[in-house]
């Protein structure tokens, strides 16, 4: 079959065709993800390509079969990113590269952060090229960057609020707590506990080589008939009262119309007992989040250590976080509060080492300390911590839900300052059950 190079002229990764153009054709040839035969499945603007051309649906039309790129492209896990820079970890080699937010591209090949940095989680897949440079070594430039959560390109997630409330009834915890976004209707601490979950069981599969996802078979009737179909499960961390685990179950996509579409579908969550996880003869373990520090004392706040704060870093974000009857004043009350805050927060850890309490934030660990601005005793926000060299230092506050959120990911924190409110009744579970259920049938 004939095979022809072409440069392409646009391509569009929601609706996962695009088209080439080839020199002395006057037609533009197609392009559906399905032919893309590498790794890094989203073509970019300008980029030169091989493939054989074959006649298209329409008549007078052509489309690309076996399509593969001139250059090659690469995929890799984003090991760390802040402050617009990071390492990413090659899929194809093993090797790392390091990451600048100005060589991040779109489909058009056009700069994207330019002006303006975003955030990227770590456990992220991205695509890029690899170039030399004399100062930082190899680095990774013309990155694709997807933007779906590694669980939603993992998982169609049908009727989301039914399951996540079943899971909350079985594994009861203040999941709703002190919800302020209108656009979370219910239990936002969960929804982000179980995503960064697997975020970091796909980076310890893919950077580790850890199974945390384990697939097996099991038998369905389909369409009346029996049948076999693929199913895989993840270890939640969760446990019931009994303290029974709790694993997300998947069966395989029969929908799947492109590479780009979810391999599976979520089922439901399922306890250890449960027959569905009858199927599986090993059961995957929960997520490591320890597994890259490099020494766990560090989760303990030394108060001889000096801690400085960033004041402008964390006044830059008063009017969004600091409580309305502070965020108008002046920088310097603000400034002192801060001190009396981190003073009083300080003294209270010398008292109880528990009021220091680890969060897992982009990535690595912190330590959150209560900041008490408008009473002696009860914390505004939290205080994040990061140990640089033989000091500790401080850029951020955080909402006392954002810090219980990000602290829920390693365990559950202690109430000496972060206390919740109560538990999620199960009449609303049941109500947000049977409301998404009844949708569903």
């Amino acid at each position: 079959m004939e095979r022809k190079t072409g440069i392409v002229k646009y391509f569009n990764p929601r609706d996962f065709h695009g088209k080439i153009e080839v020199e002395g054709m006057k037609e533009e040839v197609y392009i559906n993800i399905l032919e893309i035969k590498e790794d890094a499945i989203n073509l970019l603007k300008g980029e030169e390509v091989e493939f054989e051309l074959v006649e298209g649906k329409k008549e007078n039309s052509f489309a690309a079969h076996n399509l593969k790129r001139i250059n090659k492209r690469y995929t890799g896990i984003v090991l760390e990113y802040e402050e617009g820079k990071g390492k990413v970890k090659c899929l194809q080699n093993n090797e790392e590269y390091s990451l600048f937010y100005k060589n991040f591209v779109n489909i058009n090949n056009e700069p994207i952060f330019e002006h303006t940095r975003i955030k990227i989680q770590n456990g992220a897949e991205i695509e890029f090229d690899i170039e030399e440079d004399d100062y930082y070594g190899d680095k990774a430039v013309n990155i694709y960057y997807d933007g779906r959560k590694p669980l939603e390109k993992f998982a169609v997630l049908p009727y989301w609020e039914s399951k996540i409330a079943y899971l909350a009834k079985i594994s009861p915890e203040p999941w709703d707590y002190l919800n302020t976004d209108p656009e979370n209707r219910i239990l936002p601490v969960l929804s982000n506990y179980l995503y960064y979950t697997f975020g970091r069981l796909r980076k310890e599969e893919k950077v580790y080589s850890e199974k945390r996802i384990v697939i097996s078979e099991t038998e369905t009737i389909y369409r009346g008939k029996k049948q076999k179909i693929k199913c895989a499960c993840f270890n939640t961390g969760l446990a019931t009262t009994y303290q029974e685990e709790i694993f997300a179950y998947f069966v395989q996509n029969n929908t799947k119309r492109t590479k780009n579409d979810p391999d599976w579908v979520l089922k439901k969550f399922c306890k250890a007992s449960d027959s569905e996880m009858s199927v599986f003869s090993e059961k995957p373990e929960w997520a490591n989040y320890f597994k890259d520090m490099e020494d766990i004392s560090e989760i303990l706040y030394d108060t001889t250590m000096h801690h400085e704060l960033k004041y402008d870093h964390i006044l830059r974000d008063r009017q969004e976080r600091f409580p309305n009857e502070l965020s108008s004043l002046p920088d310097s009350v603000l400034k002192d509060l801060l001190d009396q805050g981190l003073d009083k927060a300080r003294k209270r850890v010398r008292r109880n080492y528990k009021a220091a309490v680890p969060q897992y934030y982009n990535g690595r660990i912190q330590l959150l300390l209560p900041l008490s601005l408008l009473s002696q005793d009860k914390a505004d926000l939290a205080l994040a911590v990061e140990k640089e060299g033989k000091r500790y230092i401080s850029r951020t506050v955080l909402k006392l839900e954002w810090a219980y959120s990000n602290a829920r990911l390693l365990a559950k924190p202690d109430r000496e300052w972060l206390d919740p409110v109560k538990e999620v009744e199960n009449e609303v579970l049941e109500s947000i059950q049977k409301s998404s259920d009844e949708k569903e049938n």
